[in-house]
């Protein structure tokens, strides 16, 4: 069961005409600018699959009061689906220190490859790995739905983070 981030990223205009009730308008959707999930940079960003325990910049802060009409339409046919909805503006994104380590180690099992060197390459991280599993003698059929029932989730499919990011008109 996997979560994504939806939302927009919206722009400040410089003037209100009489008929309008807020400043922002949306400028693009998220869906064109994610294309896989990056549980490190949910985490980092809102506290969302945070596994690698940042410290999150933006985290619960809500739908803004002056969102936009079209952001708060989507956001109202979500329903219930929407969950963790937050914000960030563009300067907080650009003040953040990529370099600041993680408060905890990372939660998730690391996959490495071995060079013909001898040196290791980092491939991947997930909570769960079927090799992993394997080797200490378990499978994922064994396992894997105790997981989702401990989780409290059982037979939930994805889940959709609503975030509208904000970008000031300059």
């Amino acid at each position: 069961m996997g979560v994504d981030i939806t939302g927009w990223i919206e722009c400040r205009q410089f003037f209100l005409l009489k008929s309008e009730a807020t400043p922002w308008r949306p400028a693009t959707s998220l869906r064109f600018l994610f294309h896989d999930r990056n549980y490190d940079a949910f985490g980092c960003l809102f506290g969302v699959k945070n596994y690698a325990n940042f410290r999150p910049v933006a985290q619960g802060r809500g739908l803004p009061e002056d969102v936009s009409p079209e952001v708060q339409a989507e956001y109202e046919r979500w329903g219930d689906g929407a969950f963790g909805t937050s914000w960030i503006t563009w300067a907080e994104i650009k003040a953040i220190d990529w370099e600041e380590p993680a408060e905890l180690p990372d939660a998730r099992i690391h996959r490495y490859l071995r060079a013909e060197d001898g040196s290791l390459i980092f491939e991947g991280k997930a909570a769960w790995d079927k090799n992993f599993a394997e080797a200490v003698g378990h499978s994922l059929i064994e396992w894997g739905p105790r997981r989702l029932h401990l989780a409290g989730r059982p037979g939930v499919g994805n889940q959709r983070q609503n975030l509208p990011l904000r970008a000031p008109a300059t």
